[in-house]
C-alpha cells in the first residue's frame, strides 16, 4: 500500500475528521476549520462527505456541552 492510498483512506474517515473537529470550542471555530479543510480538500468528493458527516456529529457534540477533558 502507498502512502498516497493510505493517506486517502484517512482522509474518507469520517473519526479521523471528527478527531480533528473535536478541537473546537464552539461553532465559530468549528466553521473556521471546516471552511480551511474544504478549501483544500473542494475536488475529492468523498473526502467533503467525511467532512461534513464529522461536521455534523462535533455540531451536535456543542450543542450537548461535550468538550475534550485537558
Amino acid at each position: 500500500m502507498t502512502q498516497t492510498h493510505t493517506l486517502d483512506r484517512e482522509l474518507t474517515d469520517k473519526l479521523y475528521w471528527l478527531r480533528k473537529f473535536r478541537m473546537a470550542k464552539n461553532e465559530k471555530t468549528l466553521d473556521l476549520m471546516v471552511s480551511n479543510v474544504v478549501d483544500k480538500y473542494h475536488h475529492h468528493s468523498a473526502v467533503i462527505a467525511a467532512i461534513y458527516l464529522a461536521e455534523c456529529q462535533r455540531e451536535r457534540e456543542i450543542a450537548q456541552g461535550r468538550f475534550l477533558q485537558a
